[in-house]
């Protein structure tokens, strides 16, 4: 219920009109293990309990010119760190891009802010770890993913970001192993 009353809010926001303005991609509703990129069926009937973490992807698109968009939410404070954690380490790689930055060097700041968080869960301490094989992405007009990638540790594609070219910097937080 949560995607489809996230896309009918947007649909009517943007004035949904086939490939001129619509949704992007369908709505990503990914709970607690599950990283991203899960879509439920319509009727899914899955009720959030206080100790869910759900991550929501969506994205909508004017012209083809698309807008993605992710956040986590948690009704239990004690994963407020490991949100805080992924929101700095987005707010870093934001702040880290520019014209002429190698990809890999956001990739090593993310990683860097990531990590240097952690989260008690039952008496016990988890380090924050970036998850490696999730990264931000370079988008053009139509496409989602247009062939540049952005790391979330450090290591990855040393190519630069190019004036003109639009990206999604998305970071993404385990208590697990971080793949």
């Amino acid at each position: 219920q949560i995607c489809e009353e996230l896309e009918t809010t947007a649909r009517k926001l943007i004035n949904e009109s086939g490939l001129d303005a619509g949704l992007a991609f369908p709505t990503g509703c990914s709970l607690n293990h599950v990283a991203a990129h899960y879509t439920p069926n319509a009727g899914d009937t899955t009720v959030l309990g206080v100790d869910d973490v759900c991550k929501i992807d969506f994205g909508t698109h004017v012209n083809g010119r698309i807008i993605d968009c992710a956040f986590t939410h948690t009704f239990n404070p004690r994963y407020d760190p490991l949100l805080k954690a992924v929101q700095e380490a987005t707010e870093t790689g934001i702040r880290e891009a520019g014209i002429d930055v190698r990809l890999c060097d956001i990739g090593a700041s993310i990683q860097e802010v990531m990590e240097s968080y952690e989260v008690e869960l039952d008496g016990k301490n988890y380090q924050v770890k970036a998850i490696r094989n999730l990264n931000g992405h370079s988008i053009d007009q139509y496409r989602i993913h247009a062939g540049k990638t952005v790391p979330i540790v450090k290591g990855g594609e040393s190519s630069r970001m190019e004036e003109g070219e639009v990206y999604a910097i998305e970071t993404f937080g385990s208590t697990g192993k971080g793949h």
